[in-house]
């Protein structure tokens, strides 16, 4: 059983969203439909959490961003594992997506201000969502090549 965690706390400025889990094909769709209903605004994404991150999840990160850069606000991806961060680094995304090494960092780019060392920690607050996806494992067929046998 695969489960996406989606945490969004509003009452900050900048909204903040903590992603927990693996973004592919399967859950993607939550994560492109949690980030839909967010507030206008700069949007802090907290992806410590993630642990693979696919095709799908890189479309639902590219959407985010252009909803934002269009309505005049900008999205910063935080604390990125090294897997995820090396896939960001490889396709390019890190030219187009501000990243930070902490959330921190991130609230800082995002408000103009510098993190102060020792600085409390964002996803302290109680204010926002959070919302589990447990997912079945899909069974895909096995297909047959035009020998007969099975791939």
């Amino acid at each position: 059983m695969a489960a996406l965690i989606i945490c969004i706390r509003t009452a900050l400025a900048p909204t903040l969203v903590t992603v927990a889990g693996e973004i592919d094909v399967l859950t993607a769709p939550q994560l492109r439909d949690e980030v839909r209903t967010l507030p206008d605004g700069d949007v802090v994404l907290d992806i410590s959490g993630v642990r693979l991150l696919a095709a799908a999840g890189l479309s639902v990160l590219l959407d985010l961003q252009d909803r934002r850069v269009r309505a005049g606000a900008q999205v910063v991806l935080a604390a990125a594992p090294p897997s995820v961060h090396h896939v960001l680094c490889v396709i390019g995304l890190d030219q187009i997506l501000p990243m930070t090494a902490t959330i921190e960092e991130a609230f800082a780019l995002v408000t103009g201000a510098h993190a102060p060392a020792g600085s409390a920690d964002p996803r302290g607050t109680a204010d926002g969502r959070c919302g589990a996806f447990p997912l079945a494992r899909r069974r895909f067929p096995r297909l047959r090549d035009q020998r007969g046998s099975m791939s």
